[in-house]
């Protein structure tokens, strides 16, 4: 058996805007874990490898296959686990019991981790959330994102093993999106993990991370064991 757990969560800022005993926040916790085969999956998972847009015929192609690898990471909210806390403060750190928050389980323990989790100050469930394509195609953070994309392809011999990230692009868009809404993002943590060399034997144990932002601290621990009679037909 495998396990992805959350120990525990400092917020720094609730991002609630108010002063005194009402500075209190309702918070949606999102968590999204997935598993990957290494063979499968470029080293940064959350982006297009550089590969991949080479091999498509022009500009325009180019600047779709970013498109939808936005959208898709600005969409992985609706496909998480959800989790509502009421009444969080200012440098207030969530705890969630000696089996700490179980957020992903498996039988066995995978060869690579793709893990993202969000906070979001709300009053309403908002895993649906998606973003409009021709706002993402307009706003200043794509265009940046295309010309690096357009840049890379330019070099004499281009690292075709990189990869363009999108996730801090999904990001961005989010926050101005909730902002609309009057809501916010209080933070968005993502690891991407290989158990050659993160979790050789199953397990890791590490308290203090902080998020993208910097206003979250998150502690999470692994924990797997493979079945000996496994490993027995294996070897």
């Amino acid at each position: 058996m495998f396990y992805v757990r959350i120990n525990k969560i400092k917020v720094f800022n609730n991002r609630e805007g108010f002063l005194g005993l009402f500075n209190r926040a309702e918070m949606q916790i999102y968590s999204y874990v997935k598993p990957f085969a290494l063979s499968a999956k470029p080293a940064q998972t959350d982006g297009v490898a550089i590969s991949e847009l080479m091999a498509l015929p022009d500009a325009a192609a180019r600047r779709q296959r970013l498109l939808d690898a936005v959208l898709a990471e600005a969409g992985l909210p609706a496909q998480s686990s959800y989790l509502e806390v009421n009444g969080v403060k200012d440098n207030q750190t969530l705890l969630f019991g000696d089996s700490g928050l179980v957020i992903f389980s498996s039988d066995s323990i995978p060869a690579g981790l793709d893990m993202r989790l969000w906070m979001i100050e709300s009053d309403e469930d908002v895993r649906s959330f998606a973003l409009d394509a021709d706002k993402v195609l307009d706003s200043d953070a794509f265009k940046g994102l295309f010309a690096a994309a357009e840049t890379a392809l330019l070099v004499t011999n281009p690292i075709l093993s990189g990869v363009i990230a999108v996730g801090g692009v999904a990001v961005s868009l989010l926050r101005q999106k909730l902002r609309a809404n009057k809501d916010d993002l209080v933070g968005y943590w993502q690891a991407t993990l290989n158990r050659a060399e993160h979790y050789p034997h199953g397990t890791r144990d590490k308290q203090d991370t902080y998020d993208t932002t910097g206003n979250i601290l998150v502690d999470y621990t692994l924990f797997g064991f493979e079945n000996s009679l496994n490993r027995d037909l294996q070897d």
